[in-house]
């Protein structure tokens, strides 16, 4: 019984390796796109595409996206999980071109209530975009409209 649970441990081990690595092989004429995520320290910190399909969505997993001229939405959001209701937001609106076969990522930096925010190739870490600046603010408390509308205007 001893030796029929090693080899059926050893073999679920060599299949989950055999699936290694995770393909990330990028479409051809796409881009790959990471959102910013900070979860530790005292903040959690949150840069992410506003939109998908042209509506507002939530942080994501890395996607792919078709290369060219975009209008992108992006939102950052910062809170501290130990504060109730300390959530802040800021949106920043990006017009860059993204080159195909290349991984993308957001980034940024912050200054008390202000967060700068740009996008930059994963590999080198050249800024391919403006470093866009916003305050961060405690969320509208009707704001869905107003999203929907940036979302409809962009081109993702």
């Amino acid at each position: 019984m001893k030796n029929l649970l090693t080899a059926f441990t050893l073999g679920v081990t060599l299949l989950g390796c055999s699936n290694l690595p995770i393909k990330t092989d990028i479409k051809e004429d796409h881009f790959r796109l990471e959102n910013f995520k900070r979860e530790q320290g005292v903040d959690l910190e949150y840069v992410h595409l506003m939109c998908f399909n042209k509506k507002p969505t939530q942080w994501a997993e890395p996607k792919q996206y078709i290369s060219g001229e975009h209008d992108l939405w992006v939102k950052a959001s910062v809170s501290n999980p130990d504060v109730l209701n300390s959530q802040k937001e800021a949106f920043v609106n990006f017009n860059v071109n993204l080159d195909s076969d290349k991984s993308y990522m957001l980034n940024r930096k912050r200054e008390g209530d202000k967060i700068s925010i740009w996008i930059q190739e994963v590999e080198t870490g050249t800024v391919v975009s403006q470093v866009l600046t916003d305050e961060l603010s405690r969320p509208l408390q009707i704001d869905n409209e107003l999203r929907k509308r940036q979302c409809r205007s962009g081109s993702i």
